[in-house]
């Protein structure tokens, strides 16, 4: 089972490590919980698929249909939250 840490990294929501954790940006979590969902499912997805190529955007779309609008989203209200 994967590991979730909260941390604070300076320039991504999320990132996977090689052993399966999953870092998630804390100030993600301001933001509605859709869009902490996107983050968290984006991450959890490179678990199967490292890079951002199409299977992996395939896949994310299998369990998050609208995910385009949730990225649209967080891209759009990332500057707002407190850094």
């Amino acid at each position: 089972m994967p590991q979730l840490i909260v941390a604070e990294p300076a320039k991504r929501w999320g990132s996977v490590a090689k052993n399966g954790a999953v870092r998630v940006n804390w100030r993600v979590l301001q933001a509605p919980v859709a869009l902490v969902d996107y983050v968290v499912a984006h991450e959890l997805v490179h678990l199967i698929h490292e890079d951002h190529s199409r299977a992996f955007w395939a896949a994310l779309g299998r369990i998050m249909p609208d995910y385009e609008e949730r990225k649209s989203r967080l891209r759009a209200m990332g500057p707002r939250l407190v850094w």
